[in-house]
């Protein structure tokens, strides 16, 4: 147990960064029965209770908004099993993305889900949040490879819900759908089957600058429709592009222009007769310069320098905020087209690192928490921003979650009788709301 004011304050906050919230103490089980114990006796304690995995939340997620107890999880770091014949695999919550998959390399096997946080965060937050990752576009979110989830009750007891088949186990509802993207308001993960694909056979790589959004958003159009179905369309704006390349992640991107980083694999034929195609069609959308390569050295570099963007805004501003929302991609050039016109008015600077293919916004907005009035621009572009979301037929997160940064947001979407109902779902789990309260529904808090 960690209780001096040293050790709490690096659970203060999470990714999100500018927002700091003290927890009354830390818990680290050593294993999952030892987890269990614990929760057995959390009633009696009458103290918020927050799961906490890696903390690379950027939805002010695992953090102790009503102060109480942080249950850090990164002990239960075991790979219980590969089947790789069978194409799932159990592990727990702590286990992190890429050690897990370095481990099934060897297997020939893969877990698709790739968010840029994969060399820390864990399996416990990203089925939390059902993150997402780069590749998202052809293979899918988390939720799309949770076979089964064991997970522990605020009582102590343990339900599994699932398993490596999948499926509802032997209950009536398939409650493991409840527990992803659930964000700690339910229940404690121990372990999880998740279900793998076999490593493509062959990639290749592409890279496209373009002179505006405009040509930007007709590239994207192309490559969706396209047969060759990419695993990853990705974009970054001018801004994105300069900082990389002014880092000792510069690897050659040309400045000044709107950049896609497209990816395609599978069985080698297949994939090296798209390439021809697939290039035809970037240059066609008024491509400035397109680039492709089937080199791993090359693939790694791009890659290195696309996943460390969001490390490398916390380098240029003293605070900064990403935010997460997916619209439709026949808006993406207005979206985005509104960002910079509201940060640029407020004086605020706005860089743009996405998911192009699912239409997955990330704005970053950088600023000084320390300035007074900073924070409330920020705040005041990123409800204009949602607004807008909303309207054009959007929703407000496509992987990061909504924490207590976008619980505000919520009767945007959502009216009163749908509020109630979903309510309903941790109230049934959790009435108290002692699990992650003041999370998701701004409504949702705990009293001792």
């Amino acid at each position: 147990m960690l209780t001096s004011a040293a050790q709490l304050a690096a659970y203060g906050a999470d990714g999100l960064g500018y927002k700091n919230y003290l927890p009354d103490a830390v818990v680290l089980p050593a294993d999952a029965e030892e987890l269990v114990r614990f929760m057995r006796g959390t009633k009696s304690l009458g103290l918020p209770v927050v799961m906490r995995g890696a903390g690379t939340s950027l939805s002010g997620g695992p953090v102790a908004v009503q102060g109480g107890i942080i249950v850090h999880t990164s002990a239960l770091r075991a790979v219980r099993e590969i089947n790789a014949e069978g194409f799932w695999c159990e592990v727990e919550s702590g286990v992190t993305l890429n050690d897990l998959d370095a481990i099934l390399k060897p297997h020939g096997v893969f877990y698709p889900p790739d968010p840029s946080s994969g060399p820390v965060c864990t399996l416990g937050g990203n089925v939390a949040s059902n993150a997402g990752g780069a590749h998202c576009f052809r293979y899918g979110v988390t939720s799309n490879y949770i076979l089964g989830v064991e997970a522990v009750l605020l009582d102590g007891s343990v339900h599994r819900f699932g398993g490596p088949a999948g499926g509802r186990g032997p209950w009536r509802e398939d409650w493991k759908r409840f527990m992803i993207g659930s964000e700690g308001t339910l229940a404690a993960f121990t372990r999880f089957w998740l279900r793998l694909l076999p490593l493509p056979e062959k990639v290749w790589t592409f890279r496209a600058t373009y002179p505006d959004l405009r040509t930007t958003e007709s590239a994207i159009h192309a490559l969706v429709a396209h047969s060759s179905y990419p695993a990853a369309i990705e974009m970054l704006d001018p801004r994105g592009v300069a900082m990389v390349e002014s880092s000792q992640m510069a690897c050659g991107l040309p400045e000044g222009s709107f950049l896609l980083l497209v990816e395609i694999d599978g069985p080698a034929a297949l994939v090296d007769a798209r390439v021809a195609p697939v290039s035809e069609i970037l240059r066609q959308a008024g491509a400035l310069d397109v680039m492709f390569s089937e080199e791993d050295t090359i693939r790694k570099k791009l890659w290195k320098a696309r996943k460390a963007a969001g490390g490398l805004l916390g380098q240029l501003s003293p605070s900064y905020v990403v935010q997460d929302a997916v619209i439709p991609k026949r808006a993406l050039a207005e979206v985005l087209q509104l960002v910079y016109d509201e940060a640029d008015a407020a004086g605020i600077r706005a860089v743009n690192v996405f998911h192009a293919g699912d239409g997955n916004l990330h704005p970053n907005f950088l600023f000084d928490s320390r300035l007074p009035g900073d924070l409330e621009k920020v705040e005041r572009i990123s409800k204009r921003l949602m607004e807008r979301v909303i309207e054009v037929g959007g929703t407000l997160s496509g992987e990061h979650g909504i924490g207590n940064d976008k619980s505000g947001y919520m009767p945007l979407v959502f009216g009163p009788d749908s509020m109630r109902l979903q309510l309903a779902v941790p109230a049934a789990f959790n009435p108290a709301h002692q699990m992650n309260p003041l999370k998701v529904f701004d409504c949702r808090r705990f009293a001792s």
